[in-house]
């Protein structure tokens, strides 16, 4: 029998921005969600993201928050029936686009934005829990029984003003407000935090108030691990609270030059993440979320899931297993298809033209035509297009052409694919990493693409 490094498992795969949890139809998401639970995840979160929304209790036409309703609902209900429990992640004061209103609007800063009431005045504390009240009974009588609730005070969210400062302290009053309301529609709901992008004095003042006012109430943080780290911080915690981490899986193995959120195709980083589970299990973190944007991280996911879940001890050996089950189901190469496979953890590097003849080679050792092959076969020609670029310079008529190929491909792995439209927010193309778009941007679209 297998022994798990960590009691908990949780994959977060937020639907929103047009990305692959947004679009994707439920036998789709059945399937992913049963392979998932295989590779060892053992609880599904998702968040509400109200961006560009109207209140779907008010709003009489079938919108943006009408959708998003109804897909996450239906997710957690196909997540239950695989036999994952469900965590809904909150942004507590983030409201619906029309409730943005001036009287109740929250104080913005740097750190602080969004769609925001403000808690402290009265009338935004009053839309902001009717809100969750609304959302947390419509999950329960659509036959939701979530598991935890997962309070995050940034990204969205948050408020500067002078009442709600120090936030922290705020955003768990808020928290503790919400959580007895959810308590009222999925009694025993267990209360954790995500320390995604919370500094170090704010973890001290978050502890302190926990103990002063709620001690043993919060049952988990999930520190934020910064890019380039593969170990959570000793912070301080709350009586009675778990040491976990939030693992970011969209992103390669370096976070610069940055190849994350498939602007380039699907990612791997099966070394960082095999380091990151080593040093969370020597410091003694009971689980771990995991931050998944789309299907582009699949390789992540599994070298995440079975090492933490004790199924394999290292990354090859999680590895050999997926291209064993989906990149090659036939190979007698499986270790060449890793050391292929292993070197787009730093794209950049390389060598597209090598990378292209040796998979040429492997290909005859049954290739499918699986999306999770295929999005690996287009990565190494987007890539080879992209140094087309870098070579020839972005502005020539030669380095123009590979441009044109370029967005080519992006779409085939875009439409083909994953089955996306336009993506909105970061994942849009405009927001693509490579270094020479900004370049070119006005030859080759609109001045507001």
């Amino acid at each position: 029998m297998n022994t798990p490094l960590f009691a908990t498992r949780t994959l977060y795969a937020p639907g929103h921005f047009a990305n692959s949890y947004e679009v994707m139809g439920d036998n789709e998401y059945r399937a992913l969600l049963t392979d998932w639970k295989a590779w060892g995840f053992n609880e599904y979160a998702t968040w509400f993201n109200v961006a560009n929304c109207a209140d779907p209790y008010t709003e009489p036409l079938y919108e943006l928050g009408q959708s998003h309703r109804v897909a996450i609902k239906q997710h957690f209900l196909i997540a239950q029936e695989v036999g994952l429990p469900c965590v809904l992640l909150i942004t507590p004061n983030v409201v619906f686009q029309e409730q943005c209103q001036l009287e109740v609007e929250a104080t913005k800063s740097e750190r602080f934005f969004g769609q925001l009431a403000c808690p402290s005045n009265p009338a935004g504390r009053e839309i902001i829990l009717r809100n969750h009240e609304n959302w947390l009974r419509d999950l329960a009588e659509a036959g939701v029984k979530l598991h935890a609730l997962t309070g995050c005070p940034f990204d969205n969210g948050g408020c500067a003003c002078d009442s709600c400062t120090p936030w922290l302290v705020t955003f768990g009053e808020l928290c503790r407000e919400i959580h007895a309301i959810a308590e009222k529609y999925h009694p025993g709901i267990e209360m954790r935090m995500v320390g995604w992008w919370w500094q170090p004095e704010e973890h001290r003042v978050f502890a302190e108030w926990a103990d002063a006012n709620a001690p043993g109430w919060v049952k988990s943080i999930t520190q934020h691990i910064p890019y380039e780290d593969d170990d959570v911080a000793d912070m301080p915690l709350p009586q009675g609270c778990t040491r976990q981490a939030f693992i970011h899986i969209a992103y390669a193995e370096a976070s610069e030059p940055r190849d994350s959120y498939a602007h380039l195709g699907p990612v791997i980083a099966a070394e960082r993440l095999e380091r990151t589970v080593k040093a969370l299990h020597a410091r003694g973190c009971t689980g771990w979320m995991a931050y998944s944007e789309g299907v582009f991280d699949d390789v992540n996911k599994r070298v995440l899931a079975n090492l933490s879940a004790g199924v394999r001890e290292d990354s090859l050996d999680a590895l050999r297993d997926y291209v064993s089950e989906y990149l090659a189901p036939a190979t007698d190469q499986p270790d060449a298809w890793v050391a292929w496979l292993k070197k787009w953890g730093w794209p950049f590097d390389n060598d597209t033209e090598q990378a292209r003849h040796d998979l040429a080679a492997l290909l005859p050792e049954a290739a499918t035509d699986d999306w999770r092959f295929r999005h690996w076969q287009l990565k190494s020609e987007l890539m080879h297009e992209h140094t087309h670029v870098q070579t020839a310079g972005e502005t020539t008529p030669e380095g123009l052409a590979a441009i044109q190929r370029f967005w080519t491909v992006h779409e085939r792995i875009m439409r083909g694919v994953y089955g996306l439209g336009p993506q909105r927010h970061g994942f849009a193309k405009q927001f693509s990493p490579v270094s020479w778009q900004q370049a070119v941007r006005e030859k080759l679209w609109a001045k507001d693409a």
